[in-house]
Order: C-alpha cells, then structure tokens, then sequence
C-alpha cells in the first residue's frame, strides 16, 4: 500500500500525523524489528490500522493499559513477532488530590494536564476513582509531570508511578446505564435523549461540530448512529450506545446507553 492509498483510506484525519505513522512502518518494513511508538492514538486510528495489518504486511498491535482503552499506544510487528506489554514505552499514574474541601472532577485532571504544554497524545484514558485520577502517560514524560504538577487548580496533589503489569491496582470505566425511548437511531434524536435538549438545540450542537461518533466529528443530524458507538457531547459527557433493544408499541425505539462517570 502506498502512501496516497494509506492516507485516502483514513480520509479527513490528521494527514501530517498519519504522515508520520506511515514512515514508521517503512522504517520496520526496512529494519525488520518491532516498532513501538510514543504517542496514543483514538480509535479512528488504531482500530482501521488494525483491519489494514494484512495490506500493509505487518502485524499491529493497540495498547492502552485499561480494559477497553480508546486511546492506545501501536505497535508495529513482524510476521513472526509477538506483542509485549512490557515494550510499550508507556505508564500508568495515580494521582491524588490532596485537599477534603473540594472535589474534582474528569475535566479538571485533564485540564491540569493540559496546561504544562503536553500533546493530547502524549496521555491515554483518564480514570477517576474517588479522590484519585488514574492516566496511562508515554514513559519520556512521566518525570516532567512528576515534578511539574503539584496541584490540580489550587488543591494539592501527589503523583505515584503504579505498577500496571500486575493488574492489581489497574481501575476499570464506571458507567451509568439507563435505558432510553427515541423516536429514530438519527444523531439528533440520540443528541436529544443523552443532553436533556431540545430537537432544535441539539442539531445545533452537531452543527457546530461539537458532537463525536467514534471521535470522528459529525456534523450530519441525520447520520445513522450503531450499536456500540461511542458518543462524545462537548460539555455533556461520553456515552456508548450499548444495547438496541428494539421498537415499543408507539414504534419508537428503545436503547441501553452507559455515560461514563
């Protein structure tokens, strides 16, 4: 597969990232050893990676450290190669809020995070667990972060290395199910259902490009939305679309949807 063909297949994302990907593979294509890269990637990445293995004559792997990461570190494997964990040049910390007066939240771990400078990509999922956020970070800058961050808006913190390989302390995602009656499987109608909007509301949320399918931005109200998609509303939350469980009586449709928490 050339390049033109390899960025073609992954359309309107990131061509210089995805530029960038593709030499990593002529490099292992030309040195024959397994390449571990440094930065996590979305599922609009890895996952299409992953079905494009056989055309681009290597193996791939993902790895994110949590049960079922969306962002995860690839791997680039030889025929005969097996994927180890221990390769990935990633690890995971925890770190704790230090203060009893005020919670804090996903977007204020991130946003901690965010402010020394730091790539997204340089950081996977985040995990918060009580008064604790758990991130998977690229091992190169787990010492700046270490050093660097000492408070999450004004409450102090502490940050510890954890070891991930044995599983012990590795948290999973937390969710809030419920089921939900929409008049369609549209975008605008689930927009609706998950925000609390408004119809007219929430078409102007995707118009403004604010609303995610398998973080791919949609600007389409009536994009058909599948089973098991993930569902990012900017300023309201990620959902999957967990469960179709079919039409009621009235002829609308009946879900199962998990927000993560």
């Amino acid at each position: 597969m050339n390049k033109k063909e390899f960025l073609e297949y992954f359309k309107n994302d990131d061509e210089i990232l995805l530029s960038k990907l593709y030499d990593k593979i002529l490099l292992h294509e030309k040195i024959s050893k397994p390449i571990y890269l440094n930065e996590f990637y979305s599922p609009l990445i890895w996952s299409k990676l992953l079905s494009l293995s056989s055309k681009l004559g290597c193996n791939i792997g993902a790895f994110g450290i949590f049960k079922e990461s969306d962002r995860r570190v690839i791997s680039i494997l030889g025929a005969y190669d097996h994927e180890e964990i221990y390769n990935y040049p990633i690890e995971l910390i925890r770190i704790d809020n230090k203060s009893t007066f005020k919670k804090l939240k996903h977007s204020d771990f991130l946003g901690a995070l965010m402010a020394q400078g730091l790539k997204r990509e340089k950081f996977g999922d985040l995990i918060v667990k009580g008064d604790s956020c758990y991130v998977p970070i690229c091992s190169d800058i787990s010492q700046f972060i270490i050093d660097n961050v000492t408070k999450i808006g004004k409450n102090p913190c502490s940050i510890k290395i954890i070891n991930h390989y044995d599983g012990n302390e590795v948290p999973t995602f937390q969710f809030q199910e419920k089921s939900v009656v929409i008049s369609s499987m549209r975008l605008d109608s689930i927009v609706a259902a998950l925000s609390g909007l408004s119809r007219g509301n929430s078409e102007d949320l995707i118009k403004k490009g604010l609303v995610l399918i398998n973080y791919d931005k949609i600007t389409k109200r009536n994009a058909i939305v599948k089973p098991n998609s993930i569902i990012t509303i900017r300023g309201y939350g990620k959902f999957r679309i967990d469960e179709y469980i079919g039409k009621t009586l009235k002829g609308r449709e009946r879900i199962i949807i998990k927000k993560y928490i």
